[in-house]
């Protein structure tokens, strides 16, 4: 009910192995094998909430049987199940160790912690998982010494790290990449996430300086039929927010403070602003943006993109071209014989007419006089409510517009130091595309 969903199409035991079951053509092993890890995701967990009262845990409790724990299930009516638990340290920094040792402590003194436990039946076997509350150090390293803002970026796969003096100054930045957390098995992924995850914290350590990362929500990870099977197959492995998570975890327990920002329009303004005036990439630039968001630091429109918004020739232009964008992707979709390859230019097309609103709409609320353009789009108009919403979408139709008009290359900004310096659009674009220069006063 939170996420606003219909309770009615819930569907306990994971959807996607639901919808495999689903399918007709599945049988015999196979469908088994789904069938039964649906059933142990759908029946097989069981969770019990710990009490400090109940000696850690009322109905599921550990229990040290001479000199053996043993996990100790109620079964209610007084009666119970009693299970062997069979778990190694694998080095010595493993948290088992410490918990077994406060668990013998406790059992000496009588002063017990709770702890939560959860029952888990995989492949027919029960693995139990602990969980407690962990007496963090008290935080010594704060924002007061600057921060080092993080983002992750898929192309190519790493991490941008942007060391950021308490003024907002940028220092220096590095990159890590994160390749490896796309190899071997899920395990192996998983540790080299925590590996990664103290390389970043040592670097705080050594900096003296907080962390400020996005506060994500979801990342969307594409649908099978959209014309992008390796980016999808990518983020299908991209473990972001759990990167994040295990960052933060590992750093409350180094006594560095961590920063959550929110993460919109970070990129555009990282890409249009810091990029050419930094001469770094819009993946440095973002993870700048975070870590002056981080600072307290707000966001202004450069002034010579104040007046870039206001300028009708060079919204027409920009209209111009993406018309003629569109003009070539139907032609292009009537071409193409692959199905897949017409969806993901259907989703081209769907975006760039997106694209194309936003500006007509910007441009109709410009004040100008009306257009052939203006005139073709009959929408109803949904004014921005307060300055930081105006801001933000001048900022997106910006980025729009110097896609169309300014940049050859979606990765390289630094033409737009030329604009932001002097405002001079029309010596970049023809630069970059000399032959539709004029189209936008005609428009």
């Amino acid at each position: 009910m939170e996420r606003q969903q219909n309770p009615k199409k819930l569907i306990f035991g994971s959807r996607t192995l639901f919808e495999h079951l689903k399918k007709k053509h599945l049988t015999g092993v196979k469908r088994e094998k789904i069938r039964q890890k649906w059933e142990e995701k759908r029946h097989g967990i069981l969770y019990a909430i710990g009490q400090k009262a109940s000696k850690g845990n009322l109905n599921i409790r550990l229990v040290n049987l001479k000199s053996q724990w043993h996990l100790r299930i109620n079964l209610g009516n007084g009666e119970y199940v009693w299970a062997k638990v069979v778990r190694s340290a694998k080095r010595k920094t493993d948290q088992w160790v410490g918990f077994i040792s406060d668990l013998d402590q406790a059992e000496k003194t009588g002063e017990w912690f709770p702890y939560t436990v959860r029952l888990k039946l995989r492949n027919g076997k029960i693995y139990a998982q602990f969980s407690r509350e962990e007496n963090l150090p008290e935080v010594t390293i704060t924002k007061d010494n600057g921060v080092i803002g993080i983002d992750i970026n898929a192309y190519p796969f790493h991490l941008a790290l942007v060391h950021t003096a308490k003024d907002g100054n940028l220092e220096k930045y590095e990159r890590i990449s994160l390749d490896k957390l796309l190899e071997g098995s899920s395990e192996k992924r998983e540790y080299s996430s925590w590996q990664t995850s103290h390389q970043i914290v040592e670097i705080a350590k050594r900096e003296r300086k907080a962390i400020v990362v996005e506060n994500l929500e979801k990342l969307p990870k594409g649908k099978r039929g959209d014309g992008l099977p390796k980016l999808r197959q990518k983020l299908q492995k991209w473990v972001y927010k759990a990167l994040l998570q295990k960052i933060e975890i590992v750093a409350k327990r180094n006594g560095i403070q961590v920063i959550k920002v929110n993460p919109a329009y970070t990129s555009i303004i990282g890409k249009l602003k810091y990029a050419p005036l930094h001469n770094i990439d819009k993946d440095t630039a973002g993870a700048y943006v975070i870590a002056r968001r981080g600072l307290g630091f707000k966001e202004r429109l450069p002034k010579n993109y104040k007046e870039l918004l206001k300028d009708p020739e060079f919204l027409s232009y920009t209209i111009a071209k993406i018309e003629n964008k569109i003009t070539k992707l139907k032609q292009e979709i009537r071409e193409e014989k692959n199905e897949y390859k017409r969806n993901r230019f259907k989703s081209v097309i769907w975006k760039t007419r997106k694209e194309l609103d936003l500006l007509l709409i910007h441009f109709r609320g410009s004040g100008e006089s009306e257009s052939a353009a203006q005139q073709a789009v009959n929408r109803e108009l949904k004014p921005m409510r307060g300055r930081v919403q105006s801001l933000q979408k001048s900022w997106q139709v910006l980025s729009v517009a110097f896609a169309f008009s300014c940049l050859e290359s979606l990765r390289d900004f630094s033409p737009l130091k030329r604009v932001l310096i002097s405002r001079d659009w029309v010596g970049v674009a023809n630069k970059a595309s000399p032959s539709l220069l004029g189209q936008g006063t005609t428009i």
